[in-house]
């Protein structure tokens, strides 16, 4: 019986970590603060966690890359979200400071895929993508997961009732999802000159 409850624990902490890589093509910052709660709650490791959020993170960041390589050699202006009179101006700027927005735009909400895509549009090469993507993901990933497992300890959100454990964790997703809009709008600004208008639409 013991080792059935053994085998049922690693079955459900597989599909946790499992769960967190498919979560990092879909919804990144909502499920790194979930794995922050439940690293808290000891249902799974942090090392295995942040490793499975990198590995996810980085699969993701090259699927837009290659993406955008694609669109360039198909001679394609115009994909979905991406279209190259809208990010013209994120093109210029890659084109003078490629890191540094690849590295950056990992924390502005979303706009992250949208920069990936034209990295791939404006033929930057593999090794340089992966320089600063990988190292925006291990901060990125590492950053939110400690928020959740900090905001889990100091509120002890496990030990409260459902509804106010839903609420705690409503607040900060909230408060991360705010936080990188408002890292989005200077992003956004950064790259039409100043002007405050935006290349993206959702």
């Amino acid at each position: 019986m013991e080792s059935l409850f053994l085998n049922l624990s690693e079955v459900h902490r597989i599909l946790a970590y499992l769960a967190i890589f498919i979560g990092m093509f879909i919804e990144g910052e909502i499920i790194l603060v979930l794995t922050g709660v439940l690293v808290r709650s000891g249902a799974i490791s942090f090392f295995p966690s942040l490793l499975t959020a990198f590995v996810g993170v980085i699969l993701c960041d090259l699927f837009y890359w290659s993406l955008g390589k694609r669109l360039v050699e198909s001679g394609r202006k115009k994909f979905l979200f991406f279209t190259t009179e809208n990010t013209a101006p994120i093109l210029r700027k890659l084109e003078k400071r490629s890191g540094f927005w690849i590295f950056i735009s990992k924390f502005a909400w979303n706009l992250n895929r949208v920069v990936l895509v034209c990295a791939g549009y404006s033929k930057i090469s593999l090794k340089k993508l992966l320089k600063y993507s990988a190292t925006a993901a291990a901060v990125w990933t590492a950053l939110l997961i400690s928020l959740g497992y900090i905001f889990a300890h100091q509120t002890d959100i496990l030990k409260h009732d459902l509804k106010r454990a839903a609420l705690f964790l409503t607040l900060l997703i909230i408060g991360v999802i705010f936080f990188e809009y408002a890292l989005k709008k200077v992003f956004n600004a950064l790259s039409n000159g100043g002007n405050g208008n935006t290349t993206e639409t959702h």
